[in-house]
């Protein structure tokens, strides 16, 4: 009889710690409401932005592998120039040089401090970024240079990740610099 007890006291102790949890999970959300906000607002500015000719600063692309998302990209090169250069697959190894701010410009990550495959690269696969970046990648050539702002929904949604706040708008400026190992076929 005693163990019965002693059980349903410890069942219910954990039940009501995880509930709290559960309650920790909904406070956080209401914590971020001001910077999420922030954050939309900063996306729905960012895709009117125009040039001085009248033409939108950034392209809004949707992802064929996440129609529910998407993000805007503005081309700092030429592309008729790289139109010819090789386009990494969703599995290429890549180099890229790379920085991401959030909407304060805040600094929170960049490869410029890398050495390992060159100065400032960053070895990676398109599959291993954040939805807005792979996709990104995959529509660049070698030697394309663009600035990409991504909304929270394809990035880091409402979670939070090192320095990033849940539902952070991301800023990247990314250079596709190789793609090592590509092989074309001889004919």
């Amino acid at each position: 009889m005693k163990f019965r007890i002693l059980n349903i006291l410890l069942l219910t102790g954990l039940l009501l710690s995880a509930s709290s949890c559960f309650d920790d999970d909904k406070s956080d959300n209401t914590d971020y409401s001001e910077w999420k906000n922030l954050n939309e607002k900063y996306i729905a500015e960012a895709e009117v932005e125009t040039n001085q000719d009248g033409t939108l600063v950034y392209t809004k692309l949707i992802p064929s592998f996440a129609p529910g998302t998407f993000y805007l990209i503005k081309w700092n090169n030429d592309r008729a120039l790289t139109a010819s250069a090789l386009s990494p697959m969703d599995n290429s190894t890549i180099d890229i040089k790379y920085e991401v701010t959030d909407i304060d410009n805040n600094v929170i990550d960049n490869s410029y401090s890398i050495h390992t495959y060159g100065d400032g690269i960053y070895r990676t696969k398109p599959t291993d970024m954040i939805i807005g970046v792979h996709s990104a990648l995959t529509n660049m050539h070698i030697g394309d240079d663009v600035d990409l702002i991504i909304p929270s929904s394809a990035a880091y949604g409402n979670y939070s990740n090192g320095s990033i706040k849940p539902f952070s708008t991301l800023k990247f400026n990314v250079k596709l610099i190789a793609i090592p190992g590509y092989e074309i076929n001889k004919k």
